[in-house]
């Protein structure tokens, strides 16, 4: 039996998924006693989201180990949404971290407290170059689906982020003004904010069956109605099942079912070569 090219792209997916999760673990255990030891609130925070990371990658791995699975009689397509799931999972974690991150950095605008600048420091560096490692590892594989971009876009809100608990490292330890701290956390919360904003809107267009972005619907009408043989096409539905795996269905209207076969060929041809959609469901009737 062949191997749908899918299940080929999960494959690539989990080694960078690895990596970049013991990465990413390794530099949240380091920021979260660092943070506690320096009083740093940014610091917390970026080991929150980082947190975050850690439950988005374990999310992302499970996701990619379930779509491997066979088609069910109750699961006909298989669990290839369980990557779309993920994703839109992954988007909402970040907005839950965004709401205690900004509770706890309103809060310390109130109330500062004194923050151990050098250790602080330090640690964000550390943290900025293993989010720079993982970033490139899961850049290399973003495109190969939304589950692993969702991923990736945590990796990269961590790098903004990292660098943000840096600039507020350097302000306290250079003048003593500790707002640097809460207010470098607010950074990051409109960073993650901004990079979760589309995989959330994505992940439910997809969830919604919603036409891909990237296909012209109408324009697959006019395609169709040009091949020798069909007269009409009408009631036809596009949706994505999951990241790069298109399909459709339609009803044909046809000038003489004997050609059913040859219209068919040419119809399949033509959605796949032009279009990418390689799953169709296509009815041909006549008037």
């Amino acid at each position: 039996m062949s191997t749908h090219p899918h299940d080929l792209l999960t494959e690539r997916n989990l080694r960078p998924l690895v990596a970049a999760l013991v990465v990413t673990l390794g530099v949240m255990v380091l920021e979260i006693i660092v943070g506690l030891l320096s009083h740093s609130l940014a610091l917390l925070a970026d080991a929150g989201h980082m947190a975050t990371d850690v439950v988005a990658m374990g999310m992302s791995f499970a996701a990619v180990w379930i779509t491997r699975q066979p088609a069910t009689r109750t699961k006909t397509y298989g669990f290839y949404r369980m990557e779309i799931l993920a994703a839109f999972l992954n988007g909402l974690t970040l907005w839950l971290m965004v709401l205690w991150i900004g509770y706890e950095a309103v809060r310390r605008l109130r109330h500062p407290s004194e923050v151990i600048a050098p250790m602080m420091l330090a640690t964000a560096v550390i943290g900025l170059i293993a989010n720079l490692g993982c970033s490139w590892i899961l850049k290399r594989s973003e495109g190969q689906g939304l589950n692993l971009q969702g991923a990736y876009l945590h990796v990269l809100a961590d790098t903004v982020g990292s660098v943000s608990v840096i600039v507020a490292a350097g302000i306290i330890w250079a003048t003593g003004w500790h707002l640097a701290d809460p207010i470098a956390s607010l950074a990051v919360c409109g960073i993650i904010l901004w990079g979760s904003w589309n995989l959330i809107m994505q992940s439910v267009h997809i969830l919604l069956e919603g036409a891909p972005s990237h296909i012209d619907v109408e324009e697959i009408l006019n395609a169709m109605q040009v091949i020798p043989g069909v007269k009409h096409v009408h009631d036809v539905h596009v949706w994505t099942i999951t990241s790069g795996m298109e399909a459709m269905s339609g009803h044909i209207i046809v000038q003489d079912l004997s050609q059913s076969q040859r219209i068919l060929t040419d119809l399949n041809k033509l959605l796949c070569d032009r279009f990418g959609i390689h799953h169709t469901t296509l009815q041909l009737e006549t008037e």
